[in-house]
């Protein structure tokens, strides 16, 4: 059981004082009670004693008998112990029931017998000279007619009446000490129970402090305490639904960030990081863990982003500007380009509480802009060639009326080569608008790679002859099955042939192989042509992208062959590679999954 000394000694200290206090009183009262019983009785007793006193002596004062009213003293005296005087007129005493009369000295000026010759009756309480005792006297005259006959006088032994009240105090204070006692017993019963239940209360409120609202008071066992009980009880329950609330939110927010493509910080009034994301840390080349709790200045160390956030908290806005983080590599393996949003934050009072700072990496919108500009540019430039030819001789037949027909015959030859060059342009370009067209359906079918790759080089074989090249070419024995599209993995053949051929020359040797490595169809086209420089080979699959523009141009070439095999293989899950040195040739290597590898559902 909890317990709290120091409340119990308060609790116990404060209900043992009104307890004490309370018997003291109500031992007061009674004992007051008592005292007051006892005088009312003595008065009723003197009073009655006295007047039967009176009346059994009243004729024999009228016969002057001594004798006879010393026997009725005598008589009273046996009966109730008290002490019975009987005086003459003259204050000499007749008869006492205590000591000689003859002895006595005169009584005519005692207070109580002064008293009841002036009114009637007399009673006082004091000391006795001659027996030495306080008494209480109670006097009365005696009267035949309205002659004096003497007076009559009871008295009652005041250590007589002191030793009952004391008993009956004795009584008092030993009721109060047993009530003293129980009552302390039960007080400090109530003062454990309580200062537990106190003490139970104080660790629930500590606990809802610290954060655990698992705790509950009983209420029952509470001991006056049960509205606090219940109020403590219900304010843990509310605490610990707001709390769930706050983590689910929390929680979310947590996820959010985390999900979010967009790096996201969040810094305090001294731009100290309280929160930094997967997607900031991994455009800042910092550590998440390190970093919070840190000044953003020291972990970022980009005047930039710093700037920002100073603007923004000063101007209480939003500030936006671009920045190049040379330390992240974009997908083209230069500077990234980053968005810089800076804002700052306040709380429902509008005080600031400090700011948030996204991070937008464009940097692939940026590649895909100047991808599409060159595109546009090198289209233009393409198409504009051929057209330009096509102009400029079909005016020339037209503007000089004396050509000879030699000279024309050989001008529509060149137009008609150009107009060749122009159609697979545009067939090229076609091409490469459906494939990279995601709504365009394709017709994927279970394809016999075996014959496809057998029917490519049957198609190719007049080229090769025509350069005097030798084309090997080595199928695996075994059916070689890919699930895709027909025409698209046709022409992507075809390109990676045409393209050995072109780069080859004359007397030079082209290989083709088809086989299964890895549970992937691997098809092989290398050739002992120019080669490429390592330097150039990243971007041979650019659109437009030659590496000799004037050799390309003069065999014919579009510059969108490897552009159309690099979107043909990814459509097909594929993977294109080259290998190449500068004056010893070239190896493209394809490879796909096998159809039997393949879930169709997924790839429709």
């Amino acid at each position: 059981m909890h317990f709290n000394f120091s409340f119990f000694i308060r609790v116990f200290f404060v209900y043992a004082t009104l307890c004490i206090a309370s018997i003291w009183t109500f031992s007061v009262i009674r004992a007051g009670a008592v005292q007051e019983k006892f005088d009312e009785r003595v008065d009723l007793e003197l009073a009655s004693q006295a007047e039967l006193l009176l009346e059994n002596s009243r004729s024999f004062l009228v016969s002057i008998d001594p004798n006879q009213i010393a026997l009725q003293v005598d008589r009273l005296y046996k009966v109730t112990n008290n002490r019975f005087t009987v005086i003459n007129p003259l204050g000499e005493v007749i008869a006492d029931s205590h000591e000689d009369a003859s002895q006595m000295a005169n009584h005519l000026q005692r207070p109580e017998i002064q008293s009841a010759l002036a009114s009637g009756s007399g009673q006082i309480s004091r000391y006795s000279r001659t027996i030495e005792q306080d008494l209480i006297y109670y006097a009365l005259p005696v009267y035949s007619d309205t002659q004096l006959l003497g007076i009559v006088r009871s008295a009652f032994f005041i250590d007589v009446m002191d030793e009952a009240v004391s008993s009956e105090i004795n009584e008092i204070i030993n009721d109060a000490v047993l009530s003293a006692v129980v009552g302390l017993f039960l007080i400090t019963l109530a003062a454990l129970i309580q200062s537990s239940s106190v003490e139970k209360l104080a660790l629930i409120a500590l606990d809802i402090s610290a954060g655990n609202f698992k705790g509950r008071v009983p209420e029952k066992n509470a001991l006056g305490l049960k509205k606090l009980a219940e109020v403590i009880n219900q304010l843990a329950r509310n605490s610990a639904s707001n709390i769930s609330d706050i983590t689910a939110d929390r929680n979310r927010l947590s996820a959010i960030f985390a999900g979010m493509v967009e790096g996201v910080i969040d810094v305090d009034q001294e731009q100290k990081i309280l929160h930094i994301n997967e997607a900031a840390v991994k455009l800042l080349g910092v550590d998440s863990a390190e970093s919070t709790g840190k000044p953003v200045w020291e972990e970022v160390r980009n005047n930039e982003i710093t700037q920002a956030l100073d603007e923004a908290m000063k101007t209480r806005s939003i500030v936006k500007t671009q920045i190049v983080l040379t330390y992240s590599k974009s997908i083209n393996n230069e500077g990234s380009v980053v968005d810089i949003y800076a804002a700052s934050l306040s709380d429902d009072s509008g005080s600031p509480i400090g700011a948030v700072v996204v991070l937008h990496d464009i940097s692939e919108l940026k590649s895909l802009e100047r991808i599409r500009t060159d595109f546009v540019a090198n289209a233009s430039h393409e198409l504009k060639t051929p057209i330009t030819a096509i102009r400029g001789l079909s005016e020339s037949v037209i503007d000089d009326e004396n050509i000879d027909q030699d000279t024309v015959l050989q001008f529509m030859k060149r137009i008609h080569s150009q107009s060749i060059r122009l159609s697979q342009l545009v067939g090229d370009l076609m091409t490469l608008s459906r494939l990279e067209d995601a709504h365009e359906s394709e017709r994927f079918t279970i394809i016999n790679m075996n014959e496809l790759v057998k029917s490519a080089v049957e198609s190719a074989q007049a080229a090769v002859e025509e350069k005097q090249q030798k084309l090997n070419l080595e199928i695996s024995e075994q059916k070689i099955e890919a699930y895709g599209d027909r025409q698209n993995l046709s022409q992507l053949v075809d390109n990676l042939l045409d393209n050995a051929i072109k780069y080859t020359p004359k007397n030079g040797e082209i290989s083709i192989k088809l086989s299964i490595e890895d549970k992937e169809l691997l098809l092989q086209i290398s050739d002992t042509g120019i080669g490429i420089s390592s330097q150039y080979q990243q971007r041979i699959f650019e659109r437009f992208y030659r590496v000799d523009k004037a050799r390309s141009k003069s065999l014919g070439g579009t510059g969108l062959g490897l552009s159309i095999v690099k979107n043909i293989s990814e459509r097909h899950s594929g993977k294109i590679q080259l290998l190449s040195q500068p004056g010893r040739g070239s190896t493209f290597s394809y490879r796909m999954p096998l159809a039997k590898n393949v879930n169709p559902q997924k790839v429709d």
